[in-house]
């Protein structure tokens, strides 16, 4: 009952803050911005006015032609034409008009247009040989059909790892929430009367992290449906947003674990930012290795995209993430609330890090 005592004050003086409307009627604000940039991206790609790189040799092109009259028409300065390329050209032995082909492009292959583009280039001036050689018949173009794999890179990281990115974003910016829960009450010198009250000094951390935890909620579930709104798909939006929220919680406890030992906004600021890029990167470089071929989910963000585009999950992609995030739960909370009962932490004089390794 006093843990939810405590996390009712929180959150109450939380709503009451003018400052705190500010900031989250403001970072709404800049979240549809930047749904709209995204929104342009993605059309921009879909309509196919992408870039074209010059570089010599950037394209790769697997070709397979008996007669030689397409490939003879490639260029070697704008194609590295070779067997294992990702894309490949079938053509088939020319015995008359029509000259039939099969350009089978990969489309995570960000150079995938310049493949195109060549070949396209490549069968106007064998239709051109043709005709020269056969004036005499009307010649037809050689037909190419295109058959495409796979998802567009560009898109791949808009609609998977950039919608998980904004998901997760709440999560890193109502870290001053707690910061000036925890620090504030030393600053203001109201920590006393709170510690006080016939109130256990763990029930005042978890609940101070508790209302953090329900407005990162709401600010999620806020974001989720704007995101959805503007024509993002999430396959599977509840999977997607529990897993968001879950993850929250030890990015929290490790704040709250730092605002108690820091004396001071300064002190706690420092520690969080450090802090903050050790998480970004346990969240974001698997998620990228997932986007590169890795099929493992070894972080909370690696799930998220997976229940974003629908893939079906096993216990291989649930129990790392999920083990993971109670693993550090266990120790941010427990950290935090051991230092908080310590009267010289909390009051001073502070031990130091070493010190406090040494005699716990």
């Amino acid at each position: 009952m006093n843990l939810l005592t405590v996390t009712k004050w929180e959150l109450t003086g939380t709503f009451r803050s003018r400052k705190f409307l500010f900031i989250f009627i403001f970072q709404i604000l800049v979240l549809s911005l930047t749904i709209f940039m995204f929104s342009g991206f993605i059309e921009m790609i879909g309509e196919g006015n992408t870039f074209t790189p010059s570089l010599r040799g950037f394209a790769e092109l697997s070709v397979t032609d008996p007669s030689g009259i397409i490939s003879g028409q490639l260029n070697p300065d704008v194609l590295y034409i070779h067997g294992g390329a990702p894309s490949r050209l079938l053509v088939d032995n020319f015995t008359g008009i029509p000259l039939n082909a099969m350009l089978y492009l990969d489309y995570s292959d960000p150079r995938r247009t310049v493949v195109r583009d060549e070949v396209e280039a490549a069968v106007e001036r064998a239709s051109t040989v043709i005709t020269r050689e056969l004036i005499e018949t009307p010649t037809p173009r050689p037909e190419v059909r295109e058959e495409t794999r796979g998802e567009a890179l560009p898109l791949q990281l808009v609609r998977r790892v950039m919608v998980s990115i904004l998901l997760f974003l709440p999560v890193f910016l109502f870290g001053n929430l707690v910061v000036d829960s925890i620090v504030g009450e030393k600053e203001r010198k109201t920590g006393e009367a709170l510690i006080a009250m016939p109130i256990r000094r763990s029930e005042i951390i978890i609940g101070k992290c508790l209302s953090v935890t329900a407005t990162v909620a709401l600010q999620v579930g806020v974001w989720m449906i704007l995101i959805m709104a503007a024509g993002f798909q999430i396959s599977n939006p509840a999977g997607a947003y529990l897993t968001v929220v879950l993850s929250s919680t030890p990015i929290i406890g490790l704040t709250a674990l730092i605002s108690v030992y820091a004396k001071n906004y300064r002190e706690a600021g420092i520690g969080i930012t450090f802090a903050y890029i050790i998480a970004a990167a346990y969240l974001i470089v698997p998620a990228l290795a997932y986007m590169a071929g890795s099929s493992g989910s070894l972080s909370p963000m690696t799930l998220t995209i997976k229940l974003i585009s629908g893939v079906n999950l096993n216990a291989a992609d649930l129990i790392p993430p999920l083990f993971s995030v109670l693993i550090l739960n266990i120790l941010f909370y427990g950290l935090a609330v051991r230092l908080f009962s310590r009267d010289d932490v909390v009051f001073g004089p502070r031990p130091g890090i070493l010190r406090l390794m040494v005699r716990p």
